[in-house]
């Protein structure tokens, strides 16, 4: 009777630090993917994305008009954690007069890590956009200048974590204007106010 009662109350301790152990391997197995949902490295670090943008850029000066659409094809890369780049090449139409003047641009981007998931990244950014004008409606020798700054999100979709989607913000910006032939140069600043720049796009990394 007494090695009966021995062996069940083994048996028992041996199933409680059993049962024990599973629970803490769930929990430990909930942490760690909770974990991996909302922090680590994102996930597209030290790849090479390539996709499309378009840029809303409101700027008085760009020949007089209230606003241009510039879309680009462009290459992005994540050099680290803190650090990562935009560049590409496109054209646009100055939505007030499309059918009279050309534009065409180019973008170099800085991007500067705010906070980061695996999946997510909140950047700030600094863009350079020169680029030159065509056309009846365009001077002699037409050039412009876009520089703007503000914030950005990119997403990688968790499905498909090589295609990602962002958007950005520019509050901040300076333009320049030269219609050439002589012509004085046009500036224009930006703060906020009526200045809206806004770009989005995806990228595709390999």
């Amino acid at each position: 009777m007494n090695y009966n009662k021995r062996q069940k109350s083994f048996l028992a301790s041996i199933l409680m630090a059993g049962l024990c152990l599973s629970l803490g391997s769930l929990k430990a197995r909930a942490a760690d993917s909770s974990a991996s949902a909302s922090g680590g490295d994102y996930v597209n670090i030290k790849k090479l994305g390539l996709g499309p943008s378009l840029d809303i850029v409101d700027s008085p000066s760009l020949s007089g008009t209230a606003a241009t659409s510039l879309g680009s094809v462009d290459a992005r890369y994540w050099v680290n954690r803190q650090f990562g780049i935009d560049v590409g090449a496109g054209f646009g139409f100055p939505q007030t007069s499309p059918n009279s003047e050309f534009l065409g641009n180019f973008r170099f981007e800085g991007m500067f890590a705010m906070k980061e998931t695996k999946h997510n990244v909140l950047y700030a950014d600094a863009e350079l956009m020169p680029g030159f004008a065509s056309g009846s409606g365009a001077g002699n020798s037409p050039f412009f200048m876009v520089f703007q700054g503000g914030f950005g999100l990119e997403h990688a979709v968790e499905e498909m974590p090589s295609l990602s989607v962002f958007a950005e913000w520019e509050p901040l910006s300076l333009s320049i204007y030269s219609p050439g032939g002589g012509a004085a140069s046009e500036v224009g600043l930006g703060i906020l106010g009526s200045v809206m720049n806004f770009t989005t796009g995806f990228r595709y990394y390999f």
